[in-house]
């Protein structure tokens, strides 16, 4: 580790505490300090992880350290990536560590926001721990957004956008949030596709009369996203139309990948026979006890099955009046349930690999939580 790495790190670290204290006196949530040194920990843990085999990160670092004009490098998805990487690499002249943990600060700040998101109090328990406890230090969810990759940058980016979207005030917030909207354009535009019909669907659902000035705003805006990110979302499914049996056929042809590579991935499972519902079910908990082949996959059962309860006892608790508790949220949480149904049938229904979902699915899982977190008493009331 050379003298400037020694530097970012001893940067971060200072900036990490400093961002912890002013939210710990904001949010009244004193683990702020703990959840910093957990998620780098993270970080440094996948930097152990990816030195002994193959991982995506490897080989963003490999492709930013090769010299060349860094604006040849722009692009979207892993190219946004490299370019990031290079950035940092070649003019700040970085190690594969340091960019590990500036990586991982990103994943942090998303936390922040998470948090930010989230009431003070846990609207239940689960094996008497707090909510707000478990959704903070779930494992997988630090390990997914704490290394050099897409899933640390995307997580900071959504959660800023789903928090500026819930404080649409004044034009500084709203430049924010269209900000944040670029930065998942960048990583991953079929995301941002949904996003933008996530909008639109909530607005032919809702009201009119309860628009205010920026929802209006808000929706043309989301159809103008929604049309130009349209031809990436046809380029994820790889289909020229959103052809029902292309897609199907797209779909089909991931999951014959996945049976062809079943040795090297060592998590594929055959979903092609699945109905959708079960393809989501599988999407979000699994692997479970059964499917685990690894002590990494053994880990992930765990946290799956926690997250599975939670959902359990949520929906219990709103007595599985799914359609009242809709209509019971604001515009901004109505846009989340949205973003998440309709994202979680597009995930769930072209996945063909558990290590795939247990990495992709915090794309979604944030936002359950932060639903999941609107049942109050007064919202409780409303179900009655």
């Amino acid at each position: 580790m050379g003298f400037s790495d020694f530097i970012f790190i001893i940067l971060i670290l200072i900036l990490g505490l400093l961002i912890s204290n002013r939210t710990a006196k904001k949010t009244g949530v004193k683990l702020t300090y703990l959840l910093f040194f957990y998620h780098m920990f993270f970080s440094l843990f996948y930097y152990w992880y990816a030195s002994n085999r193959s991982a995506d990160a490897n080989m963003y670092y490999a492709q930013a350290t090769f010299q060349g004009d860094l604006f040849e490098r722009w692009g979207l998805g892993t190219d946004f990536i490299i370019f990031i990487s290079s950035f940092f690499v070649q003019y700040l002249h970085v190690s594969k560590l340091s960019l590990f943990f500036i990586f991982g600060f990103f994943g942090y700040i998303g936390f922040i926001y998470l948090l930010k998101l989230l009431p003070n109090q846990s609207p239940f328990k689960i094996w008497g721990i707090p909510l707000l406890t478990i959704v903070l230090f779930l494992p997988g969810f630090h390990f997914w957004t704490a290394a050099l990759g897409k899933d640390s940058l995307f997580f900071m980016a959504l959660m800023l956008f789903f928090y500026y979207l819930n404080n649409l005030k004044g034009i500084e917030n709203f430049i924010l949030l269209l900000f944040s909207w670029l930065i998942i354009t960048f990583i991953r535009p079929h995301m941002a596709f949904i996003l933008g019909a996530s909008i639109f669907i909530t607005a032919l659902l809702r009201n009119p009369s309860k628009y205010k000035g920026s929802h209006f705003l808000l929706f043309f805006l989301s159809i103008g996203f929604a049309i130009i990110f349209y031809p990436y979302l046809l380029e994820f499914l790889s289909i020229d139309s959103l052809d029902m049996e292309k897609a199907a056929n797209r779909i089909n042809s991931f999951n014959q990948y996945g049976a062809t590579n079943v040795d090297e991935l060592n998590s594929y499972v055959d979903v092609s026979n699945y109905p959708l519902l079960l393809k989501m079910f599988t999407y979000l908990f699994r692997p479970l006890f059964f499917d685990a082949r690894s002590v990494m996959q053994l880990i992930a059962s765990f946290e799956n099955l926690i997250i599975l309860l939670i959902i359990l006892k949520w929906s219990k608790i709103i007595k599985y009046q799914y359609r009242k508790w809709y209509k019971s949220l604001i515009l901004p949480k109505q846009i989340m349930a949205i973003y998440v149904l309709f994202a979680w049938i597009i995930l769930g229904a072209s996945m063909y690999n558990l290590g795939l979902a247990s990495r992709q699915k915090y794309m979604i899982l944030p936002v359950i939580f932060i639903l999941i977190f609107t049942i109050s008493r007064k919202g409780q009331k409303q179900l009655k």
